[in-house]
């Protein structure tokens, strides 16, 4: 009795040296289109993000606004400081309108008393540029 042989196929399949270079060239073209893409994603997404945390602050604003009229029988306070004063809350506002507002951890914001609102970090991220404006109706 004779040992079988092993039958090797004469035409093995496989990729050739140019078909693996032309994947890695077009593999590397579209990482240099995308990823740049991509980072300018992620700061538009943090400057949204720091636009809706100011909107966020205007809202506090204008709300405690509407309780201070309320409390005091429709008269207006003279500045962001009797305004924050009033709510003396500094999860809310911070005292004399003038510091950090607190939203977690996911943003660095801060108030002037002049009104000025401003948006330094978005989940530990420095942005910059962010700005807004709550002026007394």
């Amino acid at each position: 009795m004779k040992k079988s042989e092993p039958i090797l196929a004469n035409n093995q399949g496989g990729f050739t040296l140019i078909e693996i270079i032309a994947v890695l060239v077009i593999l590397g073209l579209l990482s240099a289109f995308a990823v740049p893409k991509y980072m300018n994603t992620q700061n538009q997404a943090r400057i949204k993000s720091a636009r809706a945390a100011i909107a966020e602050t205007k809202y506090r604003l204008s709300s405690t606004y509407a309780q201070y009229l309320l409390a005091n029988n429709g008269s207006a306070p003279d500045n962001i400081n009797a305004l924050c004063n009033f709510i003396n809350d500094t999860s809310i506002l911070p005292k004399n309108g003038n510091g950090n507002v607190l939203m977690g951890n996911e943003y660095a914001v801060n108030l002037k008393n002049n009104g000025t609102i401003t948006v330094t970090a978005v989940q530990g991220v420095a942005v910059s540029g962010v700005t807004g404006t709550w002026t007394m109706p």
